[in-house]
């Protein structure tokens, strides 16, 4: 006779969110709070076995798709770690990497005596295979410290580094781990305490380029709570706080999930899922799930999106559209909102924010002006302008007024404030809301969080120069860039230059200019206030060999003025002071 209970488990081809996830058994998948490796074509998950709250040990289980898992077992035994005064032990968080030099499998857990979270300590334990067994090397206090919610991260040197948070969950420390791996450096350099009274756990870290990522929650028990980022270029330096890495609706509870862990899938070069325990108090062991959801770091900073069901389909195009480098006249782009990895979009009337999606989303060819950092966007199917008019956001046919004239204020991370010369508002998502469909409006710049756009391009179709937008080099190179715009805008800061015809702005006063020629040509002038970046006028002129006076259309009052001359061969911009 075949009972139905030992039939084999229906094969997963998709991830289901909080679902109940079996393994290929049937038998609910027992692996929480932990961590996934990919070993020789094969991903390893390692997680707390338990029944209901107490701990068995560490279970494994192996998958090659990551939807289907087999389960290997308890690869470390809980009485290996057992407190000699209880006799009993809790584990939880447990995390594994390997170790070069030694060529062991290293483990991390957090370890209490199975009375309470009083003894805030680490278990360390060892095996020669991924999959174990696991044997127990020690169990200490990092450094001394109290440390409860963790994680091990093995960075791109080969050095690895215990994240724990400490001193009563108040703060995050941080510390190198010996060259074995097996304890932590006792040394003031090689350790340090981030993200200050923020009173963050779950920590899980993930590296791009030179820079790194954390994902955190805040200090519920086991309550969900909003999720938590921050990143660094140093990861024993400062960490830049971000916001709540889970944008859709669900988000004040991280979708009712608490983070574990940050998996690179393998055969992608950007695919990373978040991984999250969805805790039920009452039955850790058996009635918590488990919350898998795609994790974008396209935009500069994390994001998590909610789907009812996903499968590995979402990563397929993900490096499709990348950050441009520098502004291009003529380059076709679209713009990501930063906090919502979102793009400015239309569909009918207004403009809003969108998932990636060529029906809504708004392509905009870039075209230069006489200010290096003033743009003009035309949407690329219609010929038509971005526009503000009011606040309100237009396309409408050129038309030479500033309402069309867009400022880049650009930030230490490539992203940029977008600004209207002729108001000074920002383009914004409304509320601060990062889901989609939510509108974009214009707002006086820091009245609104969510004011930071990124310009990227469809690399399937253009081939312009990308951005190396998580390397060190790339923010020094914008914080260089940022002091030019603020020299050039506080005083023009451009010096005089001659054209292929020996064109010259000589002396001004507020009525007009002197040019001197070398030969007749003809131009375009345009005069632009700096204060404002307003474009005051545009006009052709013709100038003729020697002395040509232009007239100003009105007076000009006093202040700092750009005058530039433009035609097919030269460019000649100068600064005017009226006094």
């Amino acid at each position: 006779m075949i009972f139905a209970g030992w039939l084999p488990a229906e094969a997963k081809d998709c991830f289901n969110p909080g679902e109940r996830w079996n393994d290929t058994s049937g038998k609910h998948i027992n692996a929480h709070g932990g961590c996934v490796l990919f070993e020789g074509g094969t991903y390893y998950w390692f997680g707390e076995d338990r029944n209901g709250f107490v701990s068995n040990g560490i279970s494994c289980y192996s998958s090659v798709d990551l939807y289907n898992w087999t389960r290997i077992g308890i690869v470390f035994e809980a009485s290996q770690a057992k407190d000699a005064t209880t006799g009993k032990c809790t584990l939880e968080r447990p995390k594994v990497i390997y170790n070069d030099m030694t060529g062991k499998w290293v483990m991390y857990i957090h370890w209490e005596n199975g009375d309470g979270y009083g003894e805030a300590k680490v278990c360390v334990a060892i095996s020669d295979k991924v999959e174990g067994p696991y044997v127990v090397s020690d169990v200490f206090r990092p450094n001394g410290h109290d440390s409860r919610d963790q994680t091990i991260f093995k960075d791109t040197d080969g050095k690895a580094y215990h994240f724990g948070s400490t001193d009563m969950n108040t703060n995050m420390n941080v510390a190198l781990l010996s060259d074995d791996y097996l304890t932590t450096e006792n040394n003031p350099v090689t350790e340090t305490k981030i993200l200050n009274g923020l009173k963050y756990e779950a920590p899980a870290i993930v590296k791009r380029g030179d820079t790194y990522f954390g994902i955190f929650s805040g200090c519920t028990g086991w309550a969900p709570n909003p999720g938590h980022s921050a990143t660094t270029l140093d990861i024993l330096g400062y960490w830049e706080p971000l916001r709540n890495f889970a944008i859709d609706n669900g988000n004040m509870t991280t979708y009712r999930s608490q983070s574990t862990y940050i998996l690179k899938v393998a055969g992608y070069d950007n695919a990373y899922i978040y991984m999250g325990d969805r805790w039920d108090s009452s039955d850790v062991g058996g009635k918590s799930e488990y919350v898998w959801l795609p994790l974008s770091l396209r935009s500069g900073a994390p994001t998590v999106k909610w789907y009812d069901s996903w499968n590995m389909d979402v990563f397929v195009n993900s490096d499709r559209f990348v950050r441009i480098a520098a502004p291009v006249d003529g380059a076709v782009v679209r713009i990501l909102d930063k906090y919502s990895d979102r793009w400015m979009s239309s569909k009918g009337n207004g403009f809003f924010i969108d998932d990636d999606n060529d029906d809504t989303n708004v392509e905009f060819r870039l075209e230069s002006t006489s200010n290096p950092y003033v743009w003009h966007f035309i949407e690329n199917k219609s010929g038509k302008y971005l526009e503000s008019m009011f606040g309100a956001l237009i396309l409408s046919e050129g038309n030479g007024k500033p309402t069309q004239d867009w400022r880049l204020e650009l930030e230490e991370d490539g992203c940029y404030a977008i600004q209207c010369v002729n108001d000074n508002k920002v383009l914004s998502v409304s509320g601060d809301l990062q889901l989609a469909s939510t509108p974009l409006f214009m707002i006086k710049k820091g009245a609104a969080e969510s004011q930071h756009f990124g310009l990227y391009f469809d690399a399937d179709k253009y081939d312009y120069e990308c951005a190396d937008m998580f390397s060190a080099g790339y923010r020094a190179d914008n914080l260089d860039k940022m002091r030019k715009q603020a020299d050039f805008e506080a005083s023009a800061g451009i010096e005089e230059t001659l054209g292929g015809y020996g064109v010259k702005i000589v002396c001004t006063n507020p009525e007009g200019i002197t040019i001197n020629s070398e030969t007749d040509t003809q131009m375009t002038m345009s005069v632009i206030e700096v204060s404002s970046g307003r474009r005051i006028f545009s006009d052709n002129v013709v100038i003729v060999s020697g002395k040509t006076s232009v007239a100003f259309p009105g007076m000009l009052t006093v202040g700092v003025y750009i005058v530039s001359l433009d035609n097919d061969t030269s460019h000649i911009i100068s600064k005017i002071i009226i006094y």
